[in-house]
């Protein structure tokens, strides 16, 4: 996947670079970075030592944005499946509604997933390894007058 943003500033060997969202980014929410709701800043190595107006191509491999699709995803649907079968079986011994105690569990079992995935954000973000990186500068016009 590749995008194309402008870097508003630098600070060391990071860039804040702002892009706008996607139509599949703009209505997940996941992250909540943002200058507004069609824009996204994202904090990125600047390996290409790239100047505060420069447009930067930025590109995140295909294969780490399945990843985190499926850290995002697919492990609290997994958390909320395994609560509602949990939740059935146990609602069962302890005498309670199956159905309700299946329903509970699994909502219970699905916010500790989030609260989980939440709380390894920042090792997620220091590995870098969800994030894109900056491929090439394409010009140093602003991005937001339409002259790309």
């Amino acid at each position: 996947m590749t995008e194309v943003g402008e870097v508003i500033r630098t600070k060391g060997d990071m860039a804040v670079v702002r892009i706008q969202r996607s139509s599949a980014c703009r209505h997940c929410g996941a992250c909540g970075l943002g200058a507004g709701p069609d824009e996204m800043l994202l904090t990125l190595p600047n390996n290409l030592n790239a100047k505060p107006g420069d447009v930067v191509e930025l590109s995140l491999e295909s294969g780490q944005l399945l990843k985190a699709s499926l850290i995002t995803y697919l492990i609290p649907l997994v958390a909320l499946m395994m609560g509602v079968i949990v939740g059935y079986a146990l609602g069962g011994y302890i005498g309670a509604d199956r159905q309700l105690a299946g329903a509970g569990l699994g909502l219970a079992f699905t916010a500790v997933a989030f609260v989980v995935i939440r709380a390894l954000d920042p090792v997620f973000k220091r590995s870098n390894h969800f994030t894109p990186r900056m491929i090439s500068i394409l010009n140093n016009k602003n991005i937001s007058d339409g002259n790309n």
